[in-house]
């Protein structure tokens, strides 16, 4: 196990995150700041050892706050219905309490007594609200305050909870971030070529436990996401026991209710399976048996991360194209020494607002200005150093996004989500109902990026970050759904964004403190960059898997890791340190 989970760090080492420890998780605080660190750490499997903080009992010498604070402590350990939580109340509270659905996350706990005497109390316990768990393990942002009111009962020396208590559940931040440990499930995109990321979080143990990882699976994908993905796993699936461990190394997963399914399901199914259990650093190889006999023949002796690398949910697409700027409204390769116009006519352009490049290099997607009457701008598409054609014109058009792959480009023309795809069919340019994102943020959407993996989009909205979900219904209409506020300690002041992967999100922001910012769809807060050395306004911010580049007021910067350690600091780009140069990348 450490063997496999070493190269696991090695494999994917370079890519860039942030910055802090685990102990800053949900560090938000009323006023919204964000957590800022000295630097930035590539990202890494959590050492997923148990419980740091142990789940406080009930002890005879607690006074009535103590015990309080011990309970909302307890809370956090969801085995047996809350065992360990109602050990602080009476028989009579404990019967009443619903512990069932979601559970608030509460920081800067308070409480205040309200009302005394020998044998009870009467206390507020007011927080602030800074997540919300779903009974599934998604975790979501959350603000606000939260204010309930607890009665307290003493029996000799001994207090207990008296009730009544709300339904569902409050646990401390602090025990939270002790106990909790985040995993990814993965379904498939809907054309059954690319895994989707479904960030859980769990409980201790349970994060490292594929009997509970794969009955995750089974049960399928965060309400947000089912409308936009899939999963090899037919209904009525099931795990006919414990997945259990092979005496040479290695999981055994016997599943049933499979059925008739093709050896291409198949192979999906196994690849849900492989990638999550490989992700939460469980090892293979991983013998899968479907309705008592080997999911696929060939794999009877087990399957490797390597039999399903096509579906590797981490995996970088290989390209030759480098940085890119858009200065003085062209597009210019950047070099050791120099910038190099790109061939074509995006090289030559005096009017290029902004670029695109996709993930293989391929292909680039742009913005210019139009001398024609009526429209002040185009979005054009074509090969990378070569000619261009029109997509759509409008007055304000966004900068690009390909999302998954090349035949797909995204902008927001007027206000409104737009999608370019080219197919067998030829090129189409449809609109993408958006009318829910009012709903979470108001005001114009200056930008709209698609995750590498083509189902999640992140969008500016009145300077807000909005995450939502695309999504096809019966007819092809693409929509944006389930959109929600990607994190109440940004604020209103963002003005780029860029996904580094999947998972991860930078953000520039209209600020001289932090000015860019790491996100991450786990539910987590925002992050604070290195600062020292960038000169807001930071106007634009790109990045891969291994570097981040921002524009600000002198040129372009660079932050990512030199001989595997992280930067300390924004290291200039020295051909494009040149005022007004934005940063492009595939």
């Amino acid at each position: 196990m450490r063997d496999h989970a070493d190269r696991r760090r090695g494999r994917r080492s370079g890519v860039l995150a942030v910055v802090l420890s685990l102990a800053a998780l949900l560090v938000v605080t009323a006023c919204g700041s964000i957590p800022d660190n000295s630097s930035p750490q590539p990202i890494k499997s959590f050492e997923r050892e148990g419980a740091t903080n142990a789940v406080p009992v009930p002890q005879s010498d607690m006074d009535p706050e103590a015990l309080v604070r011990a309970f909302l402590k307890s809370t956090v350990d969801p085995d047996s219905g809350h065992r360990a939580a109602r050990a602080f109340l009476t028989p009579v509270a404990s019967e009443q309490w619903d512990d069932r659905g979601d559970a608030l996350i509460l920081d800067e706990i308070n409480t205040f007594v309200d009302q005394r005497n020998e044998d009870s109390v009467r206390m507020r316990l007011i927080g602030d609200n800074v997540g919300t768990l779903k009974s599934d393990g998604q975790l979501l942002p959350a603000s606000g305050r939260v204010e309930t009111s607890i009665s307290l009962t003493r029996s000799g020396d001994q207090w207990h909870i008296d009730g009544p208590l709300p339904n569902g559940t409050m646990i401390d931040r602090d025990q939270f971030d002790n106990t909790y440990r985040p995993v990814s499930l993965y379904f498939t995109d809907r054309t059954g070529r690319r895994l989707v990321p479904d960030p859980r979080w769990l409980y201790a143990g349970q994060a490292t436990d594929p009997t509970v990882l794969v009955n995750r699976l089974i049960a399928g994908p965060a309400a947000d996401l089912a409308a936009a993905v899939d999963s090899g796993f037919p209904n009525g699936a099931t795990l006919r026991g414990p997945v259990v461990g092979l005496a040479g190394g290695g999981v055994r997963v016997d599943l049933d209710g499979i059925g008739n399914a093709p050896i291409r399901d198949r192979t999906v199914l196994a690849a849900q399976i492989i990638w999550t259990l490989d992700g939460a650093d469980i090892a293979g190889p991983y013998v899968i048996d479907a309705d008592g006999a080997p999911l696929a023949a060939e794999r009877a002796s087990g399957w490797q991360a390597a039999d399903v690398r096509a579906f590797d949910p981490t995996a970088v697409r290989p390209t030759d194209v480098g940085l890119n700027i858009v200065a003085e409204g062209a597009l210019r390769a950047v070099t050791d020494t120099a910038t190099v116009p790109v061939r074509g006519p995006l090289g030559s352009s005096r009017t290029l607002r902004s670029a695109t490049i996709s993930d293989n290099g391929s292909r680039v997607a742009a913005v210019r200005t139009v001398a024609a009457p009526g429209r002040g701008v185009e979005a054009v598409i074509g090969d990378y150093g070569g000619d261009v054609g029109p997509i759509v014109s409008g007055v304000s058009i966004t900068r690009p996004s390909f999302g998954a792959d090349e035949n797909t480009v995204w902008v927001v023309v007027d206000g409104k989500p737009t999608q370019w795809q080219r197919d067998d069919d030829g090129t189409q340019t449809v609109p993408v109902e958006a009318s829910s994102i009012p709903t979470v943020a108001r005001g114009a959407i200056t930008e709209m990026q698609v995750a590498p993996d083509g189902v999640r989009a992140a969008l500016v909205v009145g300077g807000q970050i909005v995450f939502a979900v695309l999504s096809t219904n019966a007819e092809g209409q693409v929509s944006l759904t389930s959109p929600r506020i990607a994190a109440y300690n940004i604020g209103n002041r963002a003005v780029s964004l860029d996904w580094a992967s999947p998972t991860t999100l930078m953000i520039a922001r209209e600020a001289p403190e932090s000015p860019v910012v790491q996100l991450t769809i786990n539910g987590m807060p925002a992050v604070g960059l290195l600062s020292g050395n960038v000169s807001p306004p930071v106007r634009a911010v790109v990045a891969n898997a291994s570097t981040i580049y921002i524009g600000d007021q002198r040129g372009v910067l660079r932050l990512g890791s030199s001989n595997g350690q992280p930067d300390q600091y924004w290291t200039e780009v020295e051909p494009a340190m040149i005022p007004g140069a934005i940063p492009v990348l595939p």
